[in-house]
């Protein structure tokens, strides 16, 4: 965050944008532009810091697809698609199908990893990171 509060997003999603565009593709920066292209509605741009991309929402269901979806065998995917697909269901399309597919990929991923993610499972992976334990810390807190 910068002096004024706002997250500094915006140069880490051009550059991992700029090199999905380009074919290249690792998992750890996949998850990391899933979650910045879904900043682009999850949060206003005085908050993250980013400017209006009409193609984030594309861009994140093309990396929903890169994974395979609701079909993955990756549980931290799963976790997180299914984390941002539950709290904003209407930013991928139809909310009522998109609210089902949280539900579903959320209990995949516990089926994959029944003891689910700590805080500690995301310790040190940049944005993506502190905000995926923070959700964590606060799911168990529940």
């Amino acid at each position: 965050m910068d002096t004024a509060g706002t997250m500094e997003l915006e140069p880490d999603y051009r550059r991992l944008k700029a090199a999905w565009e380009l074919g290249y593709r690792n998992r750890e920066d996949a998850l990391h532009l899933l979650f910045l292209a879904w900043m682009h509605w999850a949060d206003p741009p005085f908050v993250t810091g980013m400017t209006d991309d009409p193609d984030a929402e594309n861009l994140w269901l093309a990396i929903f697809s890169y994974f395979d979806g609701e079909d993955s065998a990756d549980a931290e995917f799963l976790h997180v698609a299914g984390l941002m697909a539950c709290i904003f269901p209407w930013g991928l399309g139809d909310e009522v199908e998109w609210a089902s597919r949280a539900t579903r990929m959320k209990e995949r991923s516990l089926d994959l990893k029944p003891d689910g993610f700590s805080p500690e499972d995301f310790l040190g992976r940049s944005d993506y990171g502190d905000y995926f334990a923070h959700q964590a810390r606060v799911s168990a807190a529940q």
